[in-house]
C-alpha cells in the first residue's frame, strides 16, 4: 500500500491555491468557538461560577480580569511550543491535527464542570491546544504561495483576517444568548462542537495542501545561523513595541464588557446583551478591511510611501486614541450624576463624591473650599436628564476615613508646616532652636506619609498617623471622623437645562467669592429653590429631609461641617422620587428603584461603539500588517517559528494587563486605580510605545523571504 503524495512546494500559477478555501474554513469554525467561548468567559466567572457544592461562588471583577489576561496570555504563549513541534518534529498539518483534538476536550472541560478546576482544567487545555495550532495555521497561509502568485498573498491574509472575524462576530451574537437563555453547558458545548468541525474540514483539505516539509535539524541549524538571529533580533524588537497594543486590544471582553454592564445598552431599536457588546469589532474588521485597503492605503500611499512599519506606527497611535473614550465613559458611570464637584479641598489629592447606581462610593469630600464657616455643595443631576418629581432626600452622615483620606490628611499637615517654617526662616530673630523643632516636625509628617501610603487598612493608617503626630506635637483631632461629618444639611433644587445652570459656589473666583456673604441666599438668587434644611442630631447616621413633592433636573445639598471644619464628608445621597417608574425608564434603572432618580444617567453604549472604531481601525494597521510582515521577513525554514514569536507580543501584552489587575487589588476587594484612571493609565503607556517605536521603526531594514516553487512539468 503506497504512502499518498503531498505537494511538498507551491505549484507554479497566478491563481489561488487550492487549499486556501479549506484553510479559510477551518479558521472560520476554530475562530468561531474560540471568540463564543472567550465573549462569555469573564462574566460567567463573575456571575455563574460555582463551587463543589453547586453553590454560586463568583469571582470580583479584577480577579476576573486577571485569570482572563492570564488564560489570554497562555494561548499566545504556547505558539512557541506548537513552532517548535511543527518545525522539528511534526510539520504543520499534523501539529495542527493532533492537538484540535486536545483543543475540543478543553470544551468538554468548560461545559460540563462549572467549579474552578473545571474552568482551570478547561482553559489549560484550550490555551495549548489553541495557542499550538495557531503559528502553523497562519504560516500555513503563506506556505501556498510561490513566488508567481506571491502578489495574492496580502489579499490572501486578508481573506484569511475576514474569515477569522465572520466566525467571530456570528458567535459573539449567538453565543451570549445561548447562555442567557439556556446554561453555560449549552454555552460552552455549542464552540466545542464548532471546533469539532473545523478539525474535520481541515482533515479533508490534506490532499490539497502545500506541506513543506519540517526543517528538523535544518530548521535548528537555520534558527541559529547568523540569518536566522538577526531576523529573529530585528523582529523582536518590533513585536515589543507591538506588544503594549496587546495590552489594549484584548481588554474588549474583560474590562470594556464589564463597563457595558453599567452602560444603557438599548441601541439600534434593541437592547444588548453587554457581552454581546465585542461582537462590533469583527463586524467592524470585515467593513474596514476593504475600506483600508481600497480607499486608506492608496490615498495615504500618494502623499508618501506607506509602509509596513509605518501603517504599525500610526496603529499605535490610533490604539492610545481609543482608549481615550473608555476613559471618558467610565468618568461619567463613576461619577455620572454629579454634575459638578470640585475637589479643590485643602486637603490636596482628594477626590469629590462619585455616584454609583444610586450612591457614592464613600471616599469623597464635599466641593471646594469658601469659608470653614460658610456651606459647601455637592450638585446632582438627576437621572436621563429630565424632570423628576421628588419628595425626599437621605443623607449617610456617617463616614470614617480612608487610608488615602488619612494620608492626605498628614500631607497637608505637612505641607503647613513646611510654609511655617519657610516663613521662620525669612525671620532673622527666629532662635535656631525653633528651626530645628520645626524641621523635625516637618519630617516625621513626611515620613508618616510615605508610612501610611503602605498601609492595607483604615486601623493601620490611623495608627500610624496618631503616633506621628503625638511624637511631632500634633493635635490627633484632624483624624476625628466626627470632625468632618456634616452638622447643619439644605436640600435645594432647580430645573434646569445643563448649560444653564447657575455657576456653583465652588467654581467662582476670588473676586466672586469676596461678594458671597450668604451662601443661601446667593443660591437663591442663582435660581435654586430652598426645600429643606435641618441640623443633624451629634451621633446621627442617617439625615432625611421631606419635603412636598417638585419637579427638578437638579438637586444641590449644601452642607456645614462640625467643629467648623473647612471641609466635609459625606457618605451615600439618595434622591427618592415621588413617582411610580415609568415604562420607557425600566430598562435604565435595573435593581436600584425607587433610587432612581440619583441613580444617574448611563452612558449610551453607542460611545463604546466610537471606542471599537478606532481599536479595530488600529488592529487593521497593526495585527494584519504584522502577521504578512513576519512571514515575508522569516527565513523559509522558520515561518512557524517567527509567527511564534509575534505571537509572544499578544502574550506579554496580556500578562502586562494581569499583572495591572493583580497588583491594583486591594485585600478589601476595591481597587487602587478607580474609575477612569484604569483606562488613562494604559493611554499613557500606548502613546509612549507609540512615539517611541518611530525612530526604531526608520532604522529598520528590511529583508523579504518566499517559498521556492517546483518545477514546472
Amino acid at each position: 500500500m503506497g504512502k499518498t503524495k503531498y505537494l511538498t512546494a507551491p505549484v507554479p500559477s497566478d491563481k489561488t491555491p487550492a487549499g486556501i478555501p479549506y484553510i479559510l474554513g477551518n479558521e472560520l469554525a476554530e475562530r468561531f468557538s474560540f471568540y463564543g467561548m472567550r465573549c462569555i468567559l469573564v462574566f460567567f466567572m463573575t456571575h455563574l461560577l460555582a463551587n463543589t457544592a453547586g453553590e454560586l461562588a463568583p469571582m470580583t471583577e479584577d480577579q476576573s480580569k486577571v485569570w482572563f489576561h492570564l488564560f489570554v496570555s497562555a494561548v499566545y504563549f504556547t505558539p512557541l511550543l506548537g513552532a517548535l513541534i511543527s518545525d522539528i518534529w511534526l510539520g504543520k498539518y499534523r501539529t495542527v491535527l493532533f492537538f484540535s483534538i486536545l483543543y475540543c476536550l478543553g470544551y468538554a472541560g468548560l461545559a460540563f464542570n462549572h467549579t474552578r478546576v473545571g474552568l482551570g482544567a478547561g482553559l489549560i487545555l484550550i490555551a495549548i491546544g489553541s495557542g499550538v495550532i495557531k503559528p502553523c495555521v497562519s504560516a500555513n497561509v503563506g506556505d501556498q504561495f510561490g513566488k508567481t502568485n506571491k502578489h495574492l498573498m496580502a489579499r490572501m491574509y486578508s481573506w484569511f483576517y475576514f474569515a477569522i472575524n465572520l466566525g467571530a462576530f456570528v458567535s459573539n451574537l449567538l453565543i451570549p444568548e445561548l447562555l442567557d437563555r439556556y446554561n453555560a453547558t449549552v454555552a460552552f458545548g455549542v464552540p466545542g462542537g464548532l471546533m469539532v468541525l473545523a478539525t474535520i474540514v481541515f482533515c479533508l483539505g490534506r490532499k490539497k495542501f502545500v506541506h513543506i516539509p519540517r526543517g528538523g535539524a535544518a530548521f535548528v541549524k537555520e534558527c541559529f545561523s547568523g540569518e536566522g538571529l538577526k531576523a529573529i533580533g530585528r523582529l523582536a524588537i518590533i513585536y515589543l513595541f507591538v506588544a503594549p497594543f496587546w495590552a489594549l486590544f484584548d481588554q474588549m471582553d474583560s474590562s470594556w464588557m464589564l463597563q457595558a454592564e453599567k452602560m444603557n445598552r438599548f441601541w439600534l431599536g434593541r437592547e444588548w446583551l453587554p457581552t454581546q457588546i465585542v461582537s462590533a469589532n469583527p463586524l467592524l474588521i470585515m467593513a474596514l478591511i476593504p475600506v483600508f485597503s481600497y480607499a486608506i492605503y492608496p490615498v495615504i500611499s500618494k502623499v508618501f510611501p506607506l509602509t509596513a512599519l509605518r501603517k504599525i506606527g500610526f496603529g499605535l497611535f490610533v490604539a492610545a486614541l481609543c482608549f481615550v473614550v473608555p476613559a471618558w465613559v467610565e468618568g461619567r458611570i463613576t461619577g455620572g450624576d454629579v454634575f459638578k464637584c470640585s475637589s479643590q479641598s485643602t486637603v490636596a489629592g482628594l477626590e469629590p463624591i462619585r455616584l454609583l447606581d444610586g450612591k457614592t462610593d464613600g471616599t469623597g469630600w464635599s466641593s471646594g473650599k469658601l469659608d470653614p464657616n460658610l456651606p459647601q455643595e455637592v450638585v446632582i443631576r438627576l437621572r436621563e436628564r429630565r424632570a423628576w418629581k421628588i419628595n425626599k432626600v437621605e443623607i449617610e452622615t456617617a463616614t470614617t476615613l480612608s487610608v488615602k483620606e488619612i494620608t492626605a490628611v498628614l500631607d497637608q499637615l505637612a505641607m503647613e508646616r513646611l510654609r511655617e517654617l519657610t516663613e521662620l526662616r525669612e525671620d532673622s530673630n527666629t532662635p535656631q532652636m525653633r528651626l530645628d523643632a520645626m524641621e523635625k516636625q516637618v519630617e516625621l509628617l513626611r515620613g508618616a506619609v510615605r508610612d501610611a501610603k503602605k498601609c492595607n487598612s483604615t486601623d493601620a493608617a490611623r495608627a500610624v498617623a496618631q503616633k506621628t503626630l503625638g511624637e511631632a506635637g500634633e493635635s490627633t483631632s484632624v483624624l476625628d471622623d466626627q470632625r468632618y461629618r456634616p452638622r447643619e444639611v439644605s436640600i435645594f433644587a432647580g430645573d434646569f437645562a445643563d448649560r444653564l445652570l447657575p455657576k456653583p459656589l465652588f467654581e467662582l473666583d476670588e473676586d466672586e467669592k469676596k461678594k458671597v456673604s450668604n451662601a443661601e441666599q446667593y443660591l437663591k438668587e442663582s435660581g435654586w429653590t430652598l426645600l429643606a434644611g435641618s441640623v443633624v442630631p451629634e451621633g446621627q447616621d442617617t439625615q432625611e429631609l421631606a419635603f412636598e413633592v417638585v419637579e427638578a433636573t437638579h438637586v444641590l445639598v449644601l452642607v456645614k461641617s462640625s467643629h467648623g471644619a473647612d471641609r466635609v464628608k459625606i457618605g451615600e445621597v439618595r434622591v427618592l422620587t415621588s413617582e411610580s417608574m415609568p415604562e420607557e425608564s425600566r430598562r435604565f434603572a435595573g435593581d436600584v428603584w425607587p433610587n432612581v432618580a440619583a441613580v444617574g444617567f448611563k452612558p449610551s453604549v453607542g460611545w463604546l461603539i466610537l471606542a471599537y472604531v478606532l481599536l479595530t481601525s488600529a488592529e487593521v494597521m497593526v495585527s494584519i500588517t504584522c502577521l504578512e510582515f513576519s512571514y515575508t521577513q522569516a527565513p523559509k525554514k522558520m515561518k512557524s517559528f517567527i509567527m511564534a514569536v509575534f505571537l509572544l507580543s499578544i502574550s506579554l501584552g496580556n500578562t502586562f494587563t494581569a499583572l495591572v489587575n493583580k497588583f491594583i487589588q486591594n485585600p478589601d476587594g476595591t481597587s487602587k486605580l478607580e474609575g477612569p484612571n484604569y483606562f488613562w493609565l494604559f493611554v499613557g503607556v500606548m502613546l509612549v510605545t507609540a512615539v517611541l517605536f518611530v525612530p526604531v521603526a526608520a532604522r529598520y531594514k528590511v529583508k523579504e523571504h518566499i517559498q521556492d516553487e517546483a518545477p514546472a512539468g
